[in-house]
């Protein structure tokens, strides 16, 4: 058995847009400035936020996800680095409550209960009076018991602070202080998606200026202190893996594909993996030696014209999907494998052609949340029958998005056709997270060592 033990909190939040990743951001670089070995953490799916996170520590970010991993595999992730590092800190998802559908499954509240974290609350009082403190109060006790322990005001002034404050602390919370209101660092959208963290200018110069703004305001040491009263969790061991490989996998990562799960790349590793990352932008072939091949997720459209400039890159990944090297295409590396995309501007621009579908611009969010595939033709990397758990997240579309899959949404809202499958590929808008998906992951390391085996004779 294995045993959480090391200093935890989780920075949840009343709703999306309250200024979570603003004040973990700054949290992150504070307890680094205190001279503290940070590991963070998201809660659910997201790929952006880790991007700040890693942008912010330097050192990579992860997703504590029950949808995907479970109690036991949840727990097992936090306590592989905390080994390593002085604190946790995990940011929360949308509102602390909010799970799948209407329920509080996969919610912050949920993940908070089961790896016994404690709770601050990011509270932005604009446009209220006391009515924040029935807020705040309404969380304490929708549900009970509950792990929030403190709250953390967002774009006020030391004087609201100052009555806040005994408000709070009357209703048995800590007050762990205060972002004033600033405009310096803060985490903007596009029109379709938020901007990355490569893509803010003066990334460092801005995040060094929010801190000295809340470098007094914030009170360190009781986050430290809440941090420290996490009680312990305990889990099983993993079990031991005897399917370890020798493999090269290419990984496509760079400002077009930057959407995925660093705890896959983790996962590959672990069976033995070398993942070796190229550039779809810049590279002509892909790396010596490739076994398997993913292609992620990211923001192909806002590139499509330098994908398409370079033809040897497209056709190297086109003769490698066709020859059989496993692939897994995901989302926008899904669009790339198409005949042609849809730029920003509108214009068309071609891509591998591996389908002869085009990928084009839909002015709304096409498809968002947890769902579950099942294969319904063909063969999944070998296999007849495979049942998955997937998300998806993507405001572009696909004249042919594909049929190998029913997919239903997790809270059973809605169904549809999607994906393409084979026995060397998997490729669609849905994101698959290795973890939660071992069928998966062994299919596609078989076929993986299979092509490896051909190409060497």
């Amino acid at each position: 058995m294995g045993t959480l033990t090391g200093k935890r909190i989780m920075i949840a939040g009343s709703g999306s847009g309250c200024g979570k990743t603003t004040a973990v951001c700054g949290i992150l670089y504070g307890l680094q400035k205190q001279g503290l070995s940070v590991q963070a953490w998201k809660s659910g799916p997201d790929y952006i936020d880790p991007m700040f996170h890693k942008k912010v520590t330097g050192s990579g970010s992860g997703n504590l996800d029950l949808f995907f991993s479970g109690r036991d595999g949840v727990c097992r992730l936090l306590a592989d680095k905390e080994k390593r590092t002085d604190i946790a800190v995990v940011e929360g998802a949308m509102g602390y409550y909010d799970g799948i559908g209407m329920t509080e499954k996969a919610s912050c509240y949920e993940l908070s209960m089961t790896a016994a974290l404690p709770v601050v609350l990011v509270v932005n009082p604009a446009g209220m009076g006391q009515s924040v403190c029935a807020m705040i109060q309404g969380f304490l006790n929708y549900r009970q018991p509950n792990r929030i322990v403190g709250i953390l005001f967002n774009q006020i002034s030391s004087s609201r602070y100052a009555v806040l404050k005994p408000c709070v602390e009357e209703m048995g919370l800590k007050a762990v202080g205060f972002i004033p209101r600033q405009d310096i660092f803060v985490v903007k959208s596009r029109h379709l998606g938020l901007v990355t963290a490569d893509e803010v200018a003066g990334f460092y110069e801005k995040l060094e200026r929010f801190y000295r703004q809340i470098e007094n305001t914030i009170d360190w040491e009781l986050l430290s202190v809440l941090a420290g009263s996490a009680e312990p969790a305990v889990f099983p061991d993993e079990p031991v893996s005897d399917q370890k490989q020798e493999l090269c996998i290419g990984v496509a990562r760079d400002e077009a594909f930057c959407f995925f799960y660093e705890d896959n790349f983790r996962y590959l590793e672990r069976m033995g993996c070398r993942v070796v990352c190229f550039s779809p932008l810049r590279e002509k072939c892909l790396p010596d030696g490739t076994d398997g091949l993913w292609l992620c997720g990211g923001y192909p459209e806002l590139y499509a014209g330098d994908l398409s400039r370079n033809l040897e890159m497209r056709r190297a990944v086109r003769d490698a999907v066709r020859s059989g090297m496993p692939c897994i295409a995901e989302c926008g590396g899904f669009l790339y494998l198409q005949e042609s995309l849809m730029g920003e501007t509108g214009a068309l621009h071609e891509m591998t052609g591996v389908f002869s579908g085009h990928g084009f611009r839909k002015n709304r969010l096409e498809r968002f949340g947890y769902i579950e595939l099942s294969l319904q033709e063909g063969r999944l990397f070998g296999r007849e029958q495979m049942n998955l758990r997937a998300h998806e997240f993507h405001y572009y579309d696909c004249s042919d998005p594909g049929s190998a899959f029913l997919a239903k949404k997790a809270s059973g809202e809605s169904r549809w056709m999607t994906g393409a499958a084979g026995d060397t590929l998997y490729a669609g808008f849905p994101h698959i997270y290795l973890e939660g998906n071992p069928a998966f992951a062994e299919g596609f390391l078989e076929q993986a060592k299979c092509y490896r085996k051909k190409r060497q004779h």
